[in-house]
């Protein structure tokens, strides 16, 4: 069981850390600054010691909840920029990988991966 619990820990580092590096590549700095930070705090030997168990708990489902909100902050692009009438000189890269869902939140997510798969291609 000790080997379960530390195998779990650890998938639940790298996977937090893995989000943080993709919320800084799609452009959410402070979310993913937020979750690269907390990855440290979590392998700190300090946070492991000395610290209660519930203020833990509490304080990665805070840091969590901050970076959800941050999440359902993102503006996705429209369906179309020419109801304004105003044509711009360098329009943006299409970035939208995935097709729409009709979740709100889930095309969010989906279209800051996009923009940090976008940045993580070879030029």
């Amino acid at each position: 069981m000790d080997a379960f619990k530390k195998s779990a820990i650890w998938t639940g580092v790298v996977l937090t850390a893995l989000c943080g590096i993709v919320l800084l590549g799609g452009g959410k700095i402070v979310s993913g600054t937020l979750l690269i930070a907390t990855t440290f705090l979590m392998v700190s030997p300090l946070w492991r010691h000395k610290t209660p168990r519930w203020a833990r708990v509490g304080l990665l489902c805070l840091v969590f909840g901050l970076v959800i909100w941050n999440i359902s902050t993102t503006d996705l692009p429209g369906d179309s920029d020419m109801s304004t009438g105003m044509v711009t000189a360098c329009p943006p890269p299409d970035v939208d990988i995935f097709a729409r869902t009709g979740v709100r939140f889930v095309d969010q997510a989906a279209h800051i991966l996009s923009a940090f798969l976008d940045q993580a291609q070879l030029s």
